[in-house]
């Protein structure tokens, strides 16, 4: 009985909601069957390839403009602090300059400045201008020859702070140039000092530019070397260029002003007339604001010091006969000391080291 009702049970006619069911089932077990077939498994790994091929390139595709973009990034922020560094350097400098020049901040800025130079140059109050030029003088004297009155005149005016100009005046070989060298050499603040060989009209252009050059810290020193009686209108000229200059005193007394001293060297020559030389030398004493020194000439008997010296100098020695030739060869009131130098080197012997018995004695036991 119960068999006859299970097998009616079976029997009973499927609904739609069934043969769904069952289409399910089939087609799930058909698909599980063909994915485990080698074609299947062939497929799916060809599919899976090409989805990373184009992943791959997608992503590679991506990369350069995402650098692109990071490098624009960085140039904008590059440009951006260069803009800004420069903006705040500029802010800087105009503070300083106004702080510079004011009257009440200018003080404190002479005082910072003294103590950088100071620090840099290892000289307690470098800046300070109360040194006295003069004392140069004292180191002239000792190398420059039987110009007593000159180098006395050079003293006082270079303690002589209304005097600004300075010239040289004389023959060749007297030692204008040589006292130059010293000035340069002693000059308390050595990189104030500029040099200025004078050739023609055009050098008032190098003598513009070097007083761009002139500084606040200590005082300065221009040497114009090489002028001619020819040259003397041209001292107007550079003193026009200076008085030009509202930072430098001037003579004017005002001691936050800038210092400046200039030295002319004047060379006349001596093969002229005796008339013609002193009238060219009467017309240099006659230079409007400057101080000018006269150098003597030189006579046959100081040629006798100026060979002594520079035998010191290129430790040389000469004996009588070579000193009588070169004082009859030279004539002094023409050129001086200047040709004496080449002689000396020319005719002199090397001067020899004394050499004591003991260390003669040692020499001979070692050989």
């Amino acid at each position: 009985m119960e068999i006859s009702e299970a097998m009616a049970k079976d029997m009973t006619p499927m609904t739609r909601q069934d043969e769904e069911e069952l289409h399910r089932t089939k087609k799930h077990s058909v698909r599980r069957h063909s994915h485990n077939s080698p074609k299947a498994l062939q497929r799916t790994w060809l599919k899976r390839r090409l989805r990373r091929l184009v992943v791959s390139e997608s992503s590679s595709s991506r990369k350069p403009v995402r650098r692109k973009h990071a490098l624009e990034l960085g140039r904008k922020k590059a440009y951006q602090t260069t803009w800004y560094c420069l903006l705040m350097a500029l802010c800087l400098g105009l503070g300083i300059t106004v702080w510079r020049w004011s009257p009440e901040d200018s003080s404190f800025w002479e005082m910072y400045n003294n103590h950088y130079h100071s620090i840099v140059h290892n000289r307690s109050n470098y800046c300070d201008r109360s040194h006295r030029l003069g004392h140069m003088v004292t180191h002239c004297r000792r190398q420059v020859l039987h110009q007593e009155e000159a180098l006395d005149e050079l003293e006082r005016a270079l303690d002589n702070v209304t005097f600004q100009n300075i010239a040289l005046v004389g023959s060749s070989g007297v030692g204008k140039s040589h006292t130059a060298q010293v000035l340069r050499e002693q000059f308390p603040w050595p990189e104030n000092v500029k040099t200025v060989s004078w050739r023609d009209a055009s050098s008032l252009l190098r003598v513009k530019s070097v007083l761009h050059e002139v500084v606040q810290c200590g005082q300065n020193l221009i040497l114009i070397d090489n002028m001619t009686p020819k040259d003397a209108q041209f001292v107007g000229a550079v003193n026009e260029l200076i008085r030009g200059r509202e930072d430098i005193a001037n003579s004017t007394g005002q001691t936050h002003l800038k210092r400046l001293t200039v030295v002319f060297i004047f060379s006349v020559n001596r093969l002229q007339s005796e008339e013609k030389f002193d009238t060219e030398m009467e017309a240099l004493k006659q230079l409007p604001h400057t101080q000018v020194i006269p150098y003597a000439s030189f006579e046959p008997r100081h040629l006798l010091d100026c060979i002594r010296r520079e035998e010191l100098l290129e430790n040389m020695q000469l004996d009588s006969a070579k000193v009588d030739e070169i004082i009859k060869g030279i004539d002094a009131r023409v050129s001086g000391c200047k040709s004496v130098r080449a002689k000396v080197l020319l005719y002199g012997q090397p001067l020899v080291p004394h050499m004591d018995e003991k260390e003669f004695s040692d020499n001979e036991s070692t050989d």
